[in-house]
């Protein structure tokens, strides 16, 4: 605190004097005539007294008459020859046109008396000096009431900015969950504010990776577990033509982790910000057409009939890769649970486009209907591939559409199984 005190009030103080000098000059120069009128008009009437007085008298008996009236003046007066003043045309202009000269920062008058080069002179009296004492005392005084008025401006500053710093110090000792609370009227209340959803920020995220990290290397067992015992049968297998059954199985399962770490990264991409979301102008009808169709083979061999019912729009701003990703990942739940079809939509409603899946399988439990939407989250216990999955889909499909300013909701669906409505916004 005292660096920061002490670096404020010299900032203070010599930009106070410093202030004060420059405002005294620009006004100076600024007011010059009006202060020069001023003075001239407080100086007129003596000056004018006195040129009347010693007009008539010579010259010896006019500085004879000045000392006499001297003692009864607060002005210096005194007598002076024009030759002696260096007169400049302005101030010979103004003598002549009888106008009193005003000199020394508006203390000194030259007046004429008459036509001669004799002109009297009219001084104000000296300002009092003040003793070096004084001036240090007065100045010591300035400081120690500045500083006052500083300190009482600088402590609640100071005391925030310590809160803000400890706060940062426990954060970066892992401690996640801190927060900064502030005053209302604090200076430093939107500082701390963003510092709190930053840690929020951050502590989800971590948390998050934490989640995800947990999850993944519990989801690589299985596939891992089914190769190697897979990888055991075959070595022991004395029948070649048993050999493609294990073989194609293998196969399934690497593929299982292939899509377990796309779906993983992209995921991951999504929640840490790290992908850029370009939106692009697509043609809406061949796009659904082609997303429906690559899944249409697993469709078919489920034996669930995939139609689309509608589709209004005739173009959709969307980043294709992403969406298409989520739409497939809604489209594939809806085939692993339905009975025999599932059903697509898209429309716009508003300001919001709505890709809609229904099927007519189990449906979704109402206090489920939250918790698919997290990473590995199942429902459905089993972990074969008809109905296990990976619980990543759902979780990539809320991500999507939260990167295109949308929501996904289930409900149930006219058939009584799931309806999945997923929306974003429209931009033009």
């Amino acid at each position: 605190m005292l660096r920061l005190y002490f670096g404020l009030f010299i900032m203070l103080a010599v930009g106070l004097v410093a202030s004060l000098e420059v405002v005294d000059r620009t006004f100076n120069a600024l007011l010059d005539g009006t202060l020069k009128t001023y003075n001239r008009d407080a100086v007129r009437g003596p000056a004018y007294s006195l040129a009347e007085q010693l007009r008539p008298l010579d010259k010896p008996a006019r500085a004879q008459q000045i000392q006499q009236l001297q003692p009864h003046y607060g002005l210096q007066l005194g007598l002076v020859e024009a030759g002696e003043l260096a007169l400049s045309d302005t101030e010979k202009t103004e003598l002549a046109n009888h106008t009193l000269v005003v000199r020394k920062n508006y203390t000194r008058f030259i007046s004429r008396i008459d036509d001669s080069d004799q002109l009297l002179s009219i001084e104000m009296p000296p300002e009092t000096q003040l003793n070096t004492l004084y001036m240090v005392a007065a100045y010591s005084m300035l400081g120690v009431l500045l500083g006052i008025v500083l300190f009482f401006w600088v402590r609640p500053h100071w005391r925030d900015l310590e809160k803000l710093r400890l706060a940062a110090q426990r954060f970066g000792d892992n401690n996640l969950s801190t927060r900064i609370e502030l005053s209302k009227r604090s200076n430093i209340r939107d500082l701390a504010e963003h510092f709190n959803l930053m840690a929020a920020r951050i502590e989800g995220l971590i948390a998050n990776q934490r989640e995800l990290t947990n999850a993944v290397s519990h989801e690589l067992r299985t596939p891992i577990a089914r190769l190697s015992f897979e990888l055991d049968q075959l070595k022991q297998q004395p029948d070649p033509t048993q050999n493609r059954e294990l073989i194609a199985d293998m196969y399934a399962d690497l593929g299982e982790l292939e899509e377990m770490v796309s779906e993983l990264l992209t995921y991951a991409s999504l929640e840490r910000g790290a992908t850029v979301i370009t939106r692009e102008n697509i043609q809406a009808s061949s796009w659904l057409d082609s997303v429906v169709g690559s899944v249409a083979l697993e469709a078919e061999a489920a034996g669930v009939q995939l139609l689309i019912v509608e589709c209004q729009v005739e173009h959709v701003r969307i980043e294709p890769r992403f969406m298409a990703r989520a739409v497939i990942n809604l489209l594939r739940n809806a085939i692993r649970y339905a009975e025999r079809r599932v059903e697509v939509s898209l429309v716009r409603t508003g300001d919001h486009y709505e890709v809609r899946v229904n099927d007519d399988g189990p449906g979704v439990p109402v206090d489920g209907r939250e918790k698919i939407f997290e990473p590995f989250a199942r429902l459905d216990a089993s972990r074969d591939r008809r109905t296990g999955g990976f619980g990543l889909g759902l979780a990539l499909v809320r991500r999507v559409s939260h990167s295109h300013g949308g929501q996904v909701q289930v409900a149930e669906s006219p058939w009584g199984g799931a309806s999945f409505c997923m929306t974003w916004a429209h931009l033009d």
